[in-house]
């Protein structure tokens, strides 16, 4: 059976691939989950359209995250933490602390694409000074902030 896949799917394609598959497995799973739908003559070109429309989509999307970037990456963040005496540090800044800094500064047309943020920090930061963390704002684009972790 000809189906278009509507959503990856590991080991059978990709969003809007047009694929052979067995009856069972499109009536069984892909239809049921809403992972395919049959592909007929109306369907691919729908399909066309609709792949036309979101290739442009992603490639604003990506545009704005570009531009994201360069201003997230000429930004200093600040955090302060609560230290002793001795400047020991008490607190730490985390990645969702990181994360939703960069929510903060963000206006609110990207942070729908911003979910899937990896932010690359091995551990919490628990000293104070400036530090540098890459980010991973998702489509290929990277960039690296500078975060300012300062005494309360």
């Amino acid at each position: 059976m000809k189906v278009i896949i509507l959503k990856d799917i590991k080991d059978v394609g990709k969003k809007f691939d047009v694929k052979n598959v067995s009856d069972g497995y499109a009536r069984n799973f892909l239809f049921p989950q809403n992972l395919a739908k049959i592909a007929t003559e109306e369907t691919v070109r729908n399909l066309e359209a609709q792949k036309a429309a979101t290739l442009k989509e992603d490639e604003k999307i990506k545009s704005e995250l570009i531009a994201l970037a360069k201003n997230l990456e000429s930004k200093e963040f600040e955090f302060k933490v609560k230290t002793g005496e001795k400047g020991e540090v008490f607190g730490s800044v985390a990645k969702n602390d990181i994360g939703a800094q960069i929510n903060a500064d963000t206006n609110a047309d990207l942070r729908e694409y911003l979910k899937d943020i990896e932010i690359e920090l091995e551990r919490p930061i628990k000293k104070l000074g400036e530090h540098r963390v890459e980010v991973n704002l998702g489509k290929g684009i990277r960039t690296s902030l500078k975060i300012k972790v300062i005494s309360l």
